[in-house]
Protein backbone atom coordinates (compact mmCIF):
# COMPACT_ATOMS: atom_id res chain seq x y z
CA UNK A 1 0.00 0.00 0.00
CA UNK A 2 1.39 3.31 -1.01
CA UNK A 3 -1.10 5.36 0.86
CA UNK A 4 0.43 7.09 3.91
CA UNK A 5 -1.40 5.17 6.59
CA UNK A 6 -2.93 7.34 9.69
CA UNK A 7 -4.43 4.22 11.18
CA UNK A 8 -4.66 0.85 10.93
CA UNK A 9 -6.27 -2.23 13.16
CA UNK A 10 -8.12 -5.27 13.68
CA UNK A 11 -11.49 -4.74 12.41
CA UNK A 12 -14.07 -7.55 11.61
CA UNK A 13 -16.84 -6.00 9.31
CA UNK A 14 -20.41 -7.60 9.03
CA UNK A 15 -21.30 -8.59 5.62
CA UNK A 16 -24.96 -9.49 5.72
CA UNK A 17 -24.91 -12.26 8.85
CA UNK A 18 -21.17 -13.20 8.10
CA UNK A 19 -18.29 -11.77 10.49
CA UNK A 20 -15.45 -11.60 8.19
CA UNK A 21 -12.26 -10.34 10.52
CA UNK A 22 -8.88 -8.71 8.90
CA UNK A 23 -7.02 -5.32 9.10
CA UNK A 24 -8.51 -2.09 8.39
CA UNK A 25 -6.83 0.68 7.33
CA UNK A 26 -7.38 4.69 7.09
CA UNK A 27 -5.06 6.64 4.76
CA UNK A 28 -6.15 10.46 3.48
CA UNK A 29 -8.62 9.60 1.10
CA UNK A 30 -9.39 5.87 1.88
CA UNK A 31 -11.15 3.63 4.35
CA UNK A 32 -9.90 0.08 3.55
CA UNK A 33 -10.90 -3.18 5.33
CA UNK A 34 -8.45 -6.42 4.43
CA UNK A 35 -9.95 -9.54 5.33
CA UNK A 36 -7.63 -12.36 6.51
CA UNK A 37 -6.70 -15.37 4.03
CA UNK A 38 -9.01 -17.75 5.31
CA UNK A 39 -12.17 -16.04 5.31
CA UNK A 40 -15.40 -16.17 3.13
CA UNK A 41 -15.47 -13.01 1.59
CA UNK A 42 -11.96 -12.52 0.30
CA UNK A 43 -12.08 -9.21 -1.67
CA UNK A 44 -11.19 -6.20 0.06
CA UNK A 45 -13.59 -3.45 0.82
CA UNK A 46 -12.99 0.41 -0.19
CA UNK A 47 -14.59 3.09 1.16
CA UNK A 48 -13.51 6.72 -0.41
CA UNK A 49 -13.66 9.36 2.66
CA UNK A 50 -15.12 11.40 -0.20
CA UNK A 51 -18.02 9.48 -0.29
CA UNK A 52 -19.01 9.29 3.51
CA UNK A 53 -22.30 10.69 4.64
CA UNK A 54 -21.78 9.39 7.96
CA UNK A 55 -19.60 7.81 10.98
CA UNK A 56 -21.23 7.10 14.44
CA UNK A 57 -20.38 4.97 17.05
CA UNK A 58 -22.86 1.47 17.68
CA UNK A 59 -23.09 -1.13 19.97
CA UNK A 60 -23.28 -4.56 18.43
CA UNK A 61 -25.27 -7.35 19.67
CA UNK A 62 -24.69 -10.58 21.14
CA UNK A 63 -27.51 -12.09 21.93
CA UNK A 64 -30.02 -9.21 24.08
CA UNK A 65 -26.40 -8.10 25.30
CA UNK A 66 -25.22 -4.59 24.04
CA UNK A 67 -21.05 -4.64 23.45
CA UNK A 68 -20.04 -1.44 22.77
CA UNK A 69 -17.33 -2.11 19.74
CA UNK A 70 -18.88 -0.97 16.66
CA UNK A 71 -18.30 1.42 14.00
CA UNK A 72 -21.08 2.36 11.35
CA UNK A 73 -20.22 3.60 8.14
CA UNK A 74 -22.99 5.32 6.13
CA UNK A 75 -22.02 6.44 2.17
CA UNK A 76 -24.28 9.40 0.53
CA UNK A 77 -25.39 6.41 -1.69
CA UNK A 78 -26.99 5.25 2.04
CA UNK A 79 -24.83 2.11 1.58
CA UNK A 80 -24.00 0.82 5.45
CA UNK A 81 -20.25 -0.69 6.65
CA UNK A 82 -20.83 -1.72 9.96
CA UNK A 83 -17.41 -3.19 11.92
CA UNK A 84 -16.00 -4.34 15.02
CA UNK A 85 -13.20 -2.20 16.20
CA UNK A 86 -11.30 -1.62 19.75
CA UNK A 87 -11.20 2.14 20.29
CA UNK A 88 -13.81 2.64 18.28
CA UNK A 89 -13.91 6.64 19.79
CA UNK A 90 -10.86 7.09 18.56
CA UNK A 91 -11.38 5.40 14.99
CA UNK A 92 -14.35 7.67 14.92
CA UNK A 93 -11.65 10.91 15.57
CA UNK A 94 -9.44 9.91 12.91
CA UNK A 95 -11.88 9.44 10.32
CA UNK A 96 -13.48 12.67 11.19
CA UNK A 97 -10.75 14.41 11.23
CA UNK A 98 -9.19 12.71 7.76
CA UNK A 99 -12.84 13.83 5.98
CA UNK A 100 -12.59 17.61 7.46
CA UNK A 101 -8.58 17.79 5.94
CA UNK A 102 -9.92 16.72 2.38
CA UNK A 103 -9.80 18.84 -0.38
CA UNK A 104 -13.49 19.91 -1.16
CA UNK A 105 -14.48 19.66 -4.73
CA UNK A 106 -14.18 21.85 -6.82
CA UNK A 107 -17.84 24.09 -7.07
CA UNK A 108 -19.90 22.78 -10.72
CA UNK A 109 -18.05 19.54 -10.50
Amino acid sequence: MAENIIKRGTANYWHGIHSVKGQMFLTATRLIHQPRLMQVKRTETVIMLEDVKSVEIVNNMLGKIPIPNGLRVTTKDDEVFQFVVNRRKNWLKKIENAIAASPEEPVGR
